[in-house]
């Protein structure tokens, strides 16, 4: 399978099927499983696309193949040819069209000849390589069509890919999750198995999470997420779910996630990280500080070797100066120290700027309705009110302007805005990669 298939996103919630009784239901997944056979898919992709199915409509997810189609003769769901076609492409070959041309073939040959030009028109359509014209005469199919022509658009892109590197306690974790507006990553300090993450942006939302580690899973849930597979023998693991911020985040981006560096904690992870940074291709490196420990051995040493090893773009970020104490930190003589320092050690004007990616989180949490703990809440509602001052305006640091629509204005998108989340991700996400 494709680490690109991880940005499709789904179009059940829009088919017809899940409107059928269980009865009808169960004879539409019996016919999809066995046309999605036929076609000789044998794919992890395939195999986990109908589980989801069966497990969204609500239908025993039966192993058994179907020897005689006799049965099904008064099933043949005239009403739904079109969708049984379409489902099957997208499940077993979405970027095959040739693979695809057995399912035409076999479904036309259960359905009757009749059926071949039109059923041919929206095969073409399907891999837009016809007009789109026949698909608004067939009811309730232009939805469904519109989701797959837009996953074919963004799978078709090329991707921008962007890694994040730091040391252990930056808050890497907690920025990944800000960006995406969803928790994927662990964010507590415990150390973790040497991975490096994917985390693609899908191409639309469907309220589902995809996680690929050894196993795949398209309906990933919250333990999933947190807890990595032993299974895996690897060293990636997979992960796609649409960004989530005040504006539509189209960007066909990746962001890559390396294990924190310190010298102190598993010599695999650094090794793990520094190969990665060496030797990965990407787009932009954003380098995370944890701003109460500016300085460090492990900093400097870190920084030293991005210098050696990598010669594309690079954003410098400071976390967590929403933890300074007034009249005792400065955050202004924070973001002019950490330039100085990096000058020093070589780096020709330093994109540098502030962030704070706890604030990020939890503001986006909320805005989303997801649930906060009670000690987040209490945190958020502190944030709210420390960031709201001048000297913790970290929008002022960017080199952008950010304006709110005014029906998302409100106590939420100020924080957003004065984290400064809001304008890394204008930057990050401008323009799509160029390899």
């Amino acid at each position: 399978m494709k680490a690109a298939m991880l940005e499709i996103q789904q179009y059940l919630v829009l088919h017809p099927v899940v409107k059928m009784n269980t009865k009808l239901k169960t004879k539409y997944m019996a016919l999809l499983k066995h046309f999605v056979s036929e076609s000789g898919s044998r794919d992890v992709w395939d195999k986990q696309m109908l589980k989801l199915y069966s497990s969204k409509l609500g239908v025993a997810d039966s192993k058994d193949k179907i020897k005689d189609l006799s049965f099904l003769e008064k099933f043949k769901f005239f009403h739904y040819r079109y969708f049984l076609l379409t489902d099957c492409l997208f499940i077993s070959s979405f970027d095959n069209s040739k693979k695809g041309e057995k399912a035409l073939n076999k479904i036309i040959g259960f359905h009757g000849e009749r059926y071949r030009n039109k059923m041919q028109a929206v095969f073409n359509a399907f891999y837009g390589t016809g007009d789109r014209e026949t698909i608004a005469t067939i009811p309730g199919l232009e939805p469904v069509y519109k989701v797959i022509w837009k996953n074919r658009d963004f799978y078709s892109r090329a991707e921008k890919r962007i890694m994040i590197t730091a040391n252990m306690s930056a808050g890497k974790s907690t920025l990944l999750n800000a960006l995406l507006g969803k928790k994927v990553n662990k964010m507590q300090n415990a150390t973790c198995t040497a991975k490096i993450h994917y985390l693609h942006n899908k191409a639309g939302e469907d309220g589902l999470i995809y996680e690929w580690d050894h196993d795949l899973e398209l309906d990933a849930t919250h333990e999933i997420l947190m807890d990595d597979n032993e299974a895996n023998e690897t060293t990636e693991i997979h992960v796609g779910s649409r960004f989530r911020s005040i504006a539509e985040t189209d960007t066909k981006v990746c962001f890559i996630d390396t294990p924190g560096v310190n010298s102190s904690m598993e010599k695999e992870h650094r090794e793990m990280s520094n190969e990665t940074i060496k030797n990965t291709k990407c787009d932009l490196l954003l380098y995370l500080f944890n701003a109460e420990n500016i300085g460090s051995d492990d900093d400097i040493r870190h920084l030293k070797y991005v210098k050696e090893n990598y010669s594309g773009d690079i954003i410098f970020l400071v976390n967590r100066m929403d933890r300074f104490k007034k009249n005792v930190d400065s955050v202004s003589q924070t973001m002019e120290s950490v330039e100085k320092d990096l000058q020093k050690i070589g780096f020709k004007e330093p994109k540098v700027y502030p962030i704070s990616a706890y604030a990020a989180y939890l503001a986006k949490m909320s805005m989303y309705g997801e649930e906060l703990s009670e000690d987040e809440q209490d945190d958020l509602d502190f944030l709210k009110r420390k960031l709201s001052r001048s000297e913790f305006a970290y929008e002022t640091y960017y080199p952008c302007e950010i304006e709110v629509p005014k029906d998302k204005c409100n106590e939420l998108s100020d924080v957003l805005v004065h984290s400064g989340i809001l304008s890394l991700e204008n930057i990050i996400f401008d323009q799509e990669g160029d390899h």
